[in-house]
């Protein structure tokens, strides 16, 4: 398969490690946040529900996990319009503020036998400004990370970030689970869930610290030379790049509804299998830390053998073994069986996760690159990876059937393989600074909003 075409060389090793820390470490705030969450659901279920049937309480708690994915959007819109219009950097200090206060406000937040129903509504709104917040960060970070970088070396720039999100999910799972295991029921239920949110805010300040230190990226500042800053980011990429956001959408689709499957709801999955909250976790531990190293190793991969041909077998594999890996984790009767299953159903959403950001901002324009990114990822979010832990459960519960799941998952893979062929008509656009062209101008050998 070909390699994709190289740039200049990347810029001095001192400010890369600068550019990748400060980028991958709102990612890990965010998705940290969400995995703290997940892990604690059932938990939080009896806390802010307690009135509830167990089953009901159970989706309750997971359909306010999904409720902070239905304003990402409306974040993806106005973080990525400042990210385009204003700058990377500007844009990348406000969600991490506002991501990480909402996450300590929780930690802080009363329960239902203290304020009633006044408990799941704190909840909620704090859950809606993560997701704003959220709407914005990833696909800035993304941006912001691979605009310092040579594009025959994006995809291992990306997937370094990336690593900040899986390496969050190992850091959450890894808190719940140290928690389980030195206090009792009782205090964990009493004060033990709050620590993990109150993580947030040293990660916060630490974040803070590091981005509101760091320069603009060099793509961002040759737009402003040439005088080419968009200054309707979001109304151009919907009237003149609206294909190219159904395209992130497609591509997005899988990477959403794995990523939580595999490495969230897979926890309460097996809780409900029958096993300990601290058994479910290390098995999901043990999945994450699988997820690091494969992570690491697919971004330069697809750097030597492509975006879309990685995409597009990814996708494949796991429309073909999703059902397969949730029946043997269905029927699994040991610990030892339900970590294997575990790790290999984390496989592929990892690899693919790695693969998939440098895509986001391969096919965009310059100019309004955190808009696309932003706005396709978080529809994608609102609409797939937010409700996946409810729609989960619930086609357990509708169907009475264990593997439902796997069906979920599958639609996913088949709608991001889809994607992976619409990805192969485009040639992988380099940085303005790479090519030598007008700021903010496609390639010329494809129409500026065709897929």
């Amino acid at each position: 398969m070909p390699s994709i075409p190289s740039g200049p060389a990347a810029p001095p090793p001192a400010l890369m490690r600068r550019v990748t820390f400060a980028a991958a470490i709102g990612n890990t705030i965010e998705t940290y946040d969400y995995a703290v969450y997940g892990f604690l659901t059932v938990l939080l279920s009896r806390l802010f529900f307690p009135g509830s049937q167990p089953g009901v309480a159970l989706l309750s708690a997971f359909a306010v996990f999904g409720v902070a994915f239905v304003v990402r959007p409306l974040g993806s819109l106005l973080f990525g319009s400042i990210a385009d219009r204003v700058g990377r950097r500007p844009s990348l200090v406000a969600t991490l503020v506002l991501m990480a206060g909402a996450t300590t406000v929780i930690g802080l937040l009363p329960t239902a036998e203290t304020v009633g129903v006044w408990a799941p509504v704190l909840l909620v709104v704090m859950r809606l400004l993560q997701g704003l917040a959220a709407g914005g960060e990833y696909g800035t970070a993304m941006t912001f990370a691979a605009e310092f970088t040579p594009q025959n070396r994006r995809g291992a720039m990306t997937s370094r970030v990336q690593i900040g999100s899986i390496a969050s999910l190992l850091l959450a799972a890894g808190a719940v689970l140290l928690l389980s295991a030195v206090l009792t029921p009782e205090a964990m239920a009493s004060w033990g869930w709050r620590v993990p949110f109150l993580l947030a805010l040293p990660l916060g300040l630490i974040g803070f610290y590091i981005r509101a230190r760091l320069e603009e990226s060099p793509e961002f500042r040759t737009l402003e030379q040439a005088g080419e800053v968009s200054q309707s980011p979001a109304k151009e990429s919907f009237t003149r790049y609206g294909k190219l956001i159904v395209l992130v959408f497609g591509v997005a689709a899988f990477q959403q509804i794995g990523y939580y499957v595999a490495f969230t709801y897979a926890q309460s999955y097996i809780i409900q299998l029958g096993f300990t909250q601290g058994q479910a976790t290390l098995a999901t531990v043990v999945s994450i830390a699988v997820a690091v190293v494969l992570v690491a190793v697919g971004g330069p991969l697809s750097d030597r053998w492509g975006r879309w041909p990685m995409l597009l077998v990814l996708s494949a594999v796991m429309l073909v073994t999703a059902y397969p890996l949730f029946a043997a984790l269905s029927s699994a009767k040991s610990l030892p069986l339900v970590v294997l299953v575990t790790v290999a159903m984390g496989i592929v959403p990892a690899l693919y996760t790695s693969v998939a950001p440098a895509t986001y901002i391969e096919v965009a324009p310059a100019k309004v690159r955190a808009t696309v990114f932003a706005v396709g990822f978080a529809l994608a979010a609102a609409l797939l990876g937010g409700p996946a832990l409810y729609i989960s459960q619930f086609l357990v519960e509708a169907t009475g059937d264990n593997r439902a799941p796997a069906y979920f998952l599958m639609f996913g893979a088949l709608l991001s393989l889809i994607a992976a062929l619409f990805v192969r008509r485009r040639r992988p656009q380099g940085l303005v600074v790479d090519r030598g062209e007008p700021a903010g101008e496609p390639p010329l050998d494809r129409e500026p909003e065709g897929v």
